[in-house]
């Protein structure tokens, strides 16, 4: 489940509990639920956090930090594999046995929120340091239940020396284009393929959704409380996302692996991915391989927004620990801090001041995934997202497959939508 996977995490398993969560006897979020002050003052005693991955892993090594500056303090980290946090969490929950701290997956805020267990965000934050697109997935009910501690999104990468050949000198900014390019990646470039992007299944929706919102649709009203997959925009996206295909500009078969393969043997003129793949890429690649790319911001409509995800901290109202808990999160967010956080595990900071200095600015591949972040969009924090999601995927594979419509596509992503239900 880590985001170099993809990033809205936790995609096999929210089904799996969603059941037991909303049995556990707590009351529905965004009613009464108001967020408490934090005492003032250094940070006391011991504070337990549950984090996935990488994350887990490389915490203490930040943490140590915090504990000089607070003596007194200690952080007790468990690392726990993304495949198994989402049951952990819920069965934590369920139980009321959480740790103090917990990082979250975007896509699973909307269902532990409404469980009542998690804490809101104090005002001890300041919630305006952060990417806006970061906030819109911690925030459920207009109600903030976790911090962003960092953030991922797709850019597009470039091939430079098929590009340059091909005689495309600029990156892409509209719809036309990138397709104007991809072509001649293919015609002059001498590449196999223009670009990539995943003919339906795993991964489609994260490219399929910016394109519905680069037009100034959405999948869901403002309300988040209907489904408006059945829209010009919708319709539109899906006839430019098939074209690729219809084209012969993108692959719609491939093996494990291929991309990446393509990418460094320049046999692809473009792939859109996350910020991982800068470093990737370069030892996928070979010596020197790091100045043979470039990274912009995705090519657009009436806007070039991507797809943004991540990961929260979120603090438990069962924590034994709770002020000096926030005092903790608040601390990973500052922007010091974060810069710190990127040099050790290379997650991309959700605070844009940790943006101003070092590598993140330096380095023009990595800055581009910055700017990026300023025209970026979480999807909708409801319950049933990754079924949602996974459906609008299973269609994209029968758009570019199988012969569907873009208009009957649009037709049948709404009827099982609603089916669906957005579980509020």
């Amino acid at each position: 489940m880590r985001r170099r996977q993809l990033i809205t995490l936790g995609t096999a398993l929210v089904a799996a509990t969603a059941l037991t969560l909303t049995g556990c006897g707590r009351s529905d979020t965004g009613k009464d639920d108001k967020a408490k002050d934090v005492d003032a003052g250094a940070a006391k005693g011991e504070i337990t956090v549950w984090a996935m991955g990488g994350e887990g892993d490389n915490l203490p090594k930040l943490a140590a930090d915090f504990e000089k500056a607070n003596p007194g303090t200690k952080i007790k980290v468990t690392a726990i594999p993304w495949s198994a946090a989402h049951d952990k969490l819920a069965g934590a929950i369920a139980a009321d046995k959480t740790p103090d701290i917990s990082l979250v997956g975007t896509t699973w805020m909307a269902e532990f929120a409404k469980t009542g267990a998690l804490d809101p965000v104090p005002t001890l934050v300041d919630k305006a340091k952060f990417y806006p697109a970061s906030v819109e997935p911690m925030t459920v009910n207009n109600q903030m239940y976790a911090v962003p501690w960092y953030v991922d999104v797709r850019a597009l990468f470039g091939n430079s020396k098929v590009l340059s050949k091909a005689g495309v000198t600029k990156a892409p900014e509209t719809w036309e284009e990138l397709k104007a390019a991809a072509k001649a990646a293919q015609t002059k470039g001498g590449a196999k393929w223009g670009l990539f992007i995943p003919p339906g299944g795993l991964g489609s929706g994260q490219v399929l959704l910016p394109l519905i919102w680069q037009q100034g649709g959405d999948i869901m009203d403002a309300g988040r409380k209907k489904f408006t997959l059945d829209t010009p925009e919708t319709v539109k996206a899906l006839t430019y996302y098939k074209s690729f295909f219809e084209e012969k500009i993108a692959p719609k078969a491939f093996a494990e692996g291929d991309p990446e393969r393509w990418f460094t043997k320049n046999e692809l003129g473009y792939n859109l991915n996350g910020p991982f793949m800068v470093s990737q890429f370069a030892k996928l690649g070979g010596a020197g391989f790091e100045k043979e790319f470039a990274v912009s911001m995705v090519p657009g409509a009436a806007k070039r927004t991507s797809f943004a995800g991540g990961a929260g901290l979120a603090v438990f109202k069962s924590a034994k620990n709770r002020d000096a808990s926030w005092k903790f999160v608040n601390w990973l967010t500052d922007a010091k801090v974060q810069s710190k956080w990127y040099d050790i595990q290379k997650d991309l900071p959700s605070v844009p001041a940790a943006w101003e200095s070092g590598p993140l600015k330096d380095n023009p591949n990595n800055a581009a995934f910055g700017k990026q972040m300023t025209d970026a969009k979480a999807p909708p924090a409801i319950q049933t997202f990754e079924q949602v999601n996974t459906m609008i995927e299973s269609t994209v594979e029968k758009v570019v497959k199988a012969g569907l419509s873009p208009a009957d596509a649009a037709k049948e992503m709404q009827k099982k939508a609603d089916a669906i239900g957005t579980g509020n």
